[in-house]
């Protein structure tokens, strides 16, 4: 694109997207609901119920009158576990509309993992849907400033508040004021993300970080119609709404008019049968997915010719899969996109078509390379680790500040942790990851995490956890595992000892494999290079 420039070894992308002077995200999403009246918001694909804008926005609003009443005050955080559903838009929308502090919890997440992140957010109420319920409701027993659990649904599985009890009392839209904010500083939102040390990290976005982003999906939506000459829409909304790649499309696209259909999991021919059904326009989605799409033969028995943005992000997509979704359902092009939940996800998208690219710096966005030795700033096509400056950077980690501190240099830039390049037009190219973090299914998984839980077992003296590589799933977490002299431990207990310790996505679906010794630089750090290269070559996948 031509909006792109190059400086001192510096890409610079187009200008700055213009923001709403009131700087509140929610005031931003009120006006939007507002406007958009009677027309379909949301639509349940499992279900076929839908929801206007107005209807939204009356639940919304109804909802944050509640909450105030129930205590709830400018700069609180409220706490949100649910899978997609209705009640998670308006739940956030109420918790904006208040001046609160939004926090998503991952439904797969342990109890361990639910207590840690209660711990850092420290959430003064939590909503909570009936799947996730007992779970959060044992968490929240240890914790004294949980005053309030709300639940969706209509049975009592925890002693909780009614949502729907809460939104019954109507309010007068018109008569209604939001609570004012300071959007440059105030938090919007505290979402996860895993860092290097093991457990999730709790990502402070502010109400301009969100009002940025929702600008520049603004920008890539109308520069793509305007390339390709075509309507979006309709969406499809399947990435859960608790991630910040699922949560952030989401609320961007709805305030563009834009009629989302939801999916609360995958199944895949639900999937298709809901692209065909609506005429979807328009989807985000994760390599696994794009693999499905690539491969699987029930895709050639739908008719997904109503697709004509298809947007990739979590994990880098290979360029054979790219061009493989093309040739066999006739989607022109799939877009990647490449972001972190430090710099409010989107950080680049390929709005043209240059397959294994991720395409130009987002608006007002600048994109360094750094030698990872020598710390110099290089040039085209020369990998190196990727560091941004951006409006979209995050406020900081919650409750840990050195990691904050750690994360930015002295110019604001963002230290990714991601290796990758840039071409000689401002280009991106992912090559690989300086952190240690696997990729499962989009997903991030600790090795240090699941290193800790194996040490803990009675008969292991050392352990060492990497990335099986899969076509599917991206990475498989595989442990390698010395064992104590005299110990009998198996393969099989050791993953079921994990698997009853964690969420889905941290499983050791790669396997274990048994070794003398775990290699380790002279200060104690594992060398996870070399433990790659005694994995096996040829597998078979274990989703």
């Amino acid at each position: 694109m031509s909006s792109v420039e190059i400086h001192n070894n510096v890409v610079y992308g187009p200008e700055e997207e213009p923001i709403p002077a009131h700087l509140s995200f929610g005031q931003f999403l009120f006006d939007k609901f507002k406007k958009g009246g009677n027309k379909t918001a949301l639509i349940c694909a499992e279900t076929g119920a839908s929801m206007t804008y107005k209807t939204i926005l009356q639940n919304s609003v109804n909802l944050a009158t509640s909450l105030q009443k129930l205590g709830l005050k400018k700069d609180d955080v409220v706490a949100l576990s649910s899978e997609n559903r209705f009640e998670f838009i308006v739940a956030s929308l109420g918790v904006f509309f208040c001046g609160g502090v939004l926090t998503t919890l991952n439904v797969t997440y342990s109890p361990g993992e639910i207590s840690h992140l209660l711990k850092i957010t420290r959430p003064k109420f939590i909503f909570t849907s009936p799947i996730t319920a007992q779970n959060v409701h044992d968490c929240s027993e240890e914790f004294n400033f949980i005053q309030k659990l709300i639940i969706f649904g209509e049975y009592d599985v925890v002693p909780a508040i009614f949502y729907n009890d809460l939104i019954k009392t109507h309010v007068d839209i018109d008569g209604f004021t939001l609570v004012d904010v300071f959007g440059a500083q105030d938090t919007a939102a505290i979402m996860c993300s895993s860092g290097t040390t093991g457990l999730p990290k709790g990502v402070m976005l502010t109400h301009v970080n969100f009002l940025t982003l929702a600008a520049h999906m603004k920008y890539y939506l109308e520069t793509s119609r305007k390339q390709k000459k075509h309507d979006v829409e309709i969406g499809l909304s399947l990435i859960p709404w608790f991630h910040a790649y699922g949560f952030l499309t989401n609320f961007s696209v709805m305030a563009l008019y834009m009629e989302v259909v939801f999916l609360v999991r995958f199944d895949e021919v639900q999937y298709l049968e809901t692209i065909e059904k609506f005429k979807i326009n328009m989807t985000t989605i994760v390599p696994p997915l794009a693999v499905f799409l690539a491969k699987s033969p029930l895709v050639l028995k739908y008719n997904l010719s109503s697709l004509n943005e298809v947007w990739c992000g979590a994990a880098p997509l290979s360029s054979d899969i790219q061009n493989a979704i093309s040739q066999r359902t006739g989607i022109d092009f799939i877009k990647q996109g490449y972001g972190l939940t430090e710099v409010t996800m989107a950080c680049c998208v390929d709005l043209t078509r240059r397959v294994g690219s991720c395409g130009t710096p987002a608006p007002g966005m600048r994109i360094k390379v750094i030698d990872i030795q020598s710390g110099e700033q290089l040039g085209v096509g020369k990998e190196g680790e990727l560091w941004i400056k951006s409006p979209l950077r995050m406020k900081g980690y919650a409750q840990d500040e050195a990691a904050s501190n750690a994360l930015f240099d002295s110019e604001g830039y963002v230290q990714t942790g991601d290796i990758g390049y840039y071409d000689k037009d401002g280009y991106f190219y992912i090559v690989d990851r300086l952190k240690e973090l696997i990729k499962y299914k989009g997903f991030q998984v600790a090795p240090a995490e699941l290193e800790a839980l194996l040490l803990e077992m009675t008969g292991i003296a050392d352990c060492g956890v990497v990335g099986l590589p899969d076509e599917v799933a991206g990475e498989l977490p595989l442990a390698f595992v010395v064992l104590q002299p005299g110990a009998t431990l198996t393969s099989e207990s050791i993953t079921e000892y994990i698997t009853s310790k964690v969420s889905p996505a941290k499983r050791l679906r790669g396997g274990v494999i048994f070794v003398d010794e775990i290699p380790k630089n002279p200060s104690g750090k594992i060398l996870r290079r070399e433990l790659i290269k005694l994995l096996p070559t040829n597998t078979i996948s274990k989703l």
